[in-house]
């Protein structure tokens, strides 16, 4: 062990520190200082200056006896271990996404780290790099499992059974390209990325809402309340100018300053996006502007509730699910988050005629086949594509008539 205790505030800083250079997002960042915050009273509370292992294995005792095993308690057992890793000085370079715990040698480590260096050197957005890190974490745990530590160990019958065992299939894709990257920069002498298999995603058709449901939507919120005014103005975001929930949440005061557009850098592309304010938008944020609450923070959308923090898309994505309620909205198997709003408005553009290139500039894709799966919820023009099917005749005909063939 490095040292028996640390300062909470030390090793709280500590930890979000590695999160942040491992490209987790802003969001992702806050709340892992809620989690800590949760663990830091509780020291507070039972009279603990400083925290070690044993404190955090209690609190997790204490926290499950009164509440049980929920969402919660999970994530709060993934800092305690994170802790625990920084206290014994084993930091592992892990991605813990549902459950998933990688432990890696140094070599495997090394050869990630080169990697994502690579992609973020080429200009890959973070959120990317750390789906690249997950893909490569786990194919490198399948391995190990095989006895396999290091990039001279590679063998086909290992790739093979690795890949098989990577029950997320899109996962291959990433894996194909790192192998190939390995070979390139000279790390492999032989290109395994062949034996790795293809993967077609299936074709998913997106949840979108007619205007008449979105109307319905806006309608079901009161505003006469603050809580009412500010989620209008995020709704109407969303549904008039699709704008993704991580770029609303971010949205701040001098984006808005002009009051005929906005100008922002999005969350996931890293890229700059400019929209024309619409007016009956614009109304909706400067009427909850004019009862926001008192805060600091520079972003427009905050919580209700004191302390004034700036919203999150969970904020947002429950918001919507209880006005749909509201609504009486029968959603069927569609989805019910803010991006079926943005689905919605895309679908609806595209359906109208409206020119790839122009959804695509306001939804700011940054590819031009981006947008095009949007086209395949309009049945009506699917419609004049269709073959008119040939008489039936024949016996089949025979056999649609109950005749015994």
């Amino acid at each position: 062990m490095r040292e028996e205790f640390k300062s909470f505030d030390a090793l709280e800083n500590e930890l979000l520190d590695r999160l942040k250079a491992r490209g987790y997002t802003s969001v992702t960042i806050t709340g892992y200082r809620y989690l800590c915050n949760s663990i830091i009273a509780w020291l507070q509370d039972n009279g603990f200056g400083y925290y070690t292992q044993e404190r955090g294995n209690v609190f997790l005792q204490d926290y499950y006896s009164k509440h049980g095993n929920n969402p919660y308690y999970s994530n709060l057992k993934m800092v305690i271990f994170r802790l625990n890793d920084l206290l014994d000085d084993k930091w592992k370079d892990a991605y813990s996404d549902k459950g998933k715990h990688f432990v890696l040698s140094a070599e495997f480590l090394a050869a990630i780290e080169k990697y994502c260096a690579y992609e973020t050197g080429i200009g890959l957005a973070a959120g990317t790099i750390k789906y690249k890190r997950y893909a490569t974490s786990w194919f490198f745990d399948e391995l190990e499992k095989l006895q396999c530590a290091s990039l001279e160990q590679l063998s086909p019958r290992g790739i093979t059974i690795a890949c098989a065992k990577i029950t997320d299939h899109n996962l291959w894709g990433e894996i194909r390209v790192f192998l190939r990257y390995l070979t390139e920069v000279g790390e492999l002498s032989v290109d395994y990325s062949t034996l790795v298999p293809h993967y077609s995603k299936p074709c998913v058709v997106p949840s979108v809402y007619s205007i008449d449901e979105i109307q319905r939507i806006e309608d079901a919120i009161e505003t006469s309340t603050m809580q009412g005014k500010r989620d209008y103005a995020i709704i109407l975001l969303a549904s008039r100018m699709g704008m993704r929930s991580g770029d609303i949440v971010k949205l701040k005061m001098e984006d808005i300053r002009n009051r005929n557009g906005i100008d922002i850098i999005q969350e996931k592309t890293g890229n700059t996006l400019h929209l024309p304010l619409i007016r009956e938008v614009m109304a909706a944020i400067e009427d909850y502007l004019s009862i926001r609450p008192p805060s600091a923070a520079n972003e427009i959308f905050l919580n209700v509730y004191a302390p004034h923090n700036p919203i999150t898309t969970g904020t947002i994505r429950n918001a919507l699910k209880k006005y749909i309620v509201l609504a009486d909205i029968d959603i069927g198997n569609r989805k019910k988050g803010p991006h079926s709003l943005r689905s919605s408005l895309a679908s609806s553009m595209v359906n109208d005629d409206i020119p790839y290139e122009t959804v695509r500039k306001i939804l700011g894709h940054s590819s031009n086949n981006a947008i095009k799966h949007y086209a395949r919820i309009d049945v009506e023009k699917l419609r004049l594509y269709c073959l008119e099917p040939p008489e039936v005749s024949g016996n089949f005909k025979a056999f649609l008539q109950g005749e015994v063939i």
